[in-house]
């Protein structure tokens, strides 16, 4: 049995998390099966750990059956797992404060250096949010980009779904065991992902049940693994704001699309480009960060600027013409006839152009 298996059952001791391994790795011990001898008096001599963790350790390695029952499982399953010493972990994930000791994954591994990018956003992401997703996912599928986010319900899960659809990789993070896969309404997504080539990973142990506690880990390693993280709709305190500033204190790129003022989902990504974020209104604001062109966004426009493109639609044509004056939603409804839902759509699409803007409630041309 080697040092890895080590790391593994340390991690399944309750109580025992990544600052107390980080200590035994940074005491660079000849052989980690010493931890296997050692009292708990030992331990607090030359980790410094309290007493009560150290004899928590003590007594949490005496307990064989706890490594055997997981590998048994990992086994039954098809789970792969590895160490922080391994040479296949994430390298980003590797340079952040405190990685996690122990990663479960499964379905395609992990790779040392993958293009990886967050797309996170609310619970309650409406139609807005997902037009977002929609426009921006399949260029960075395009340029090779994995798509990282945590497998909730609304944003995380639109993303994960449209990477999938459009062909590209996706990662999903849970904030649970993999055995018990968190939110469960998700788990047939989940294997979706796994069949499409992707890739689902846990900090956790097997059987770790979803708890709140979890989720800041969560985030911590959605942002860890990616260059960059793009914010679709958030609120002010929302999980989606505080991946976000994960990953501006790892020193990756931030970037938030931007929304209706009028729109409490539209209040982080306001906040996150008040502090410097990059507003984003099309894959290529992303893209250019990275010496990339967006190839989906040039065949969209087959040679011909937006205007001309917007002429050619009818229904675009008719929408611009009642926006020459600044215009209220219900006002557009009633002169084209048109659903407010479907003029929540084309209006949107027009503001990603940016032939349309919408100020305090109203609607003109830009």
């Amino acid at each position: 049995m080697d040092d890895s298996f080590v790391f593994l059952h340390l991690s399944l001791i309750d109580g025992i998390g990544p600052v107390a391994i980080h200590a035994i790795i940074e005491k660079k011990l000849d052989s980690l099966h010493e931890l296997y001898q050692v009292t708990a008096s030992d331990l607090v001599e030359t980790f410094g750990f309290s007493y009560n963790k150290a004899h928590k350790i003590v007594l949490g390695l005496s307990n064989k059956l706890l490594l055997e029952q997981e590998v048994r499982a990992l086994e039954q399953h098809q789970i792969g797992w590895l160490t922080i010493l391994d040479e296949n972990y994430p390298s980003l994930l590797k340079h952040i404060y405190m990685p996690p000791a122990v990663m479960y994954w499964q379905g395609t591994p992990l790779e040392v250096d993958e293009s990886c990018i967050a797309v996170v956003g609310s619970r309650a992401m409406d139609w807005y949010g997902k037009k977002a997703i929609e426009q921006l996912i399949p260029s960075l599928v395009e340029n090779g980009w994995t798509v990282v986010s945590g497998g909730a319900i609304g944003a995380d899960s639109y993303a994960h779904r449209t990477t999938v659809e459009v062909g590209g990789k996706t990662i999903v993070v849970l904030g649970s065991g993999i055995l018990c896969p968190y939110p469960f309404c998700n788990k047939q997504l989940f294997e979706t992902v796994i069949e499409a080539g992707g890739t689902v990973i846990s900090p956790f142990a097997l059987h770790t049940v979803a708890h709140p506690g979890n989720f800041p880990a969560r985030n911590r390693i959605i942002a860890g693994l990616s260059r960059g993280c793009i914010v679709i709709q958030a609120g002010l305190k929302s999980g989606a704001s505080i991946t976000a500033q994960f990953s501006l204190d790892q020193g990756r790129d931030v970037f938030a699309v931007p929304g209706p003022i009028d729109n409490k989902l539209s209040a982080g990504c306001h906040a996150l480009i008040k502090e410097g974020a990059k507003l984003v209104h099309s894959a290529q604001d992303i893209l250019e960060e990275y010496g990339q062109v967006d190839l989906k966004g040039n065949e969209r426009q087959s040679g011909t600027n937006r205007a001309q493109k917007l002429v050619t639609d009818h229904i675009s044509e008719q929408i611009l013409t009642c926006c020459t004056n600044p215009t209220t939603l219900d006002e557009l409804a009633e002169i084209t006839g048109l659903s407010v839902s479907v003029l929540h759509e084309r209006l949107f699409e027009l503001q990603l152009q940016g032939v349309v803007c919408q100020q305090m409630g109203l609607w003109k041309r830009c």
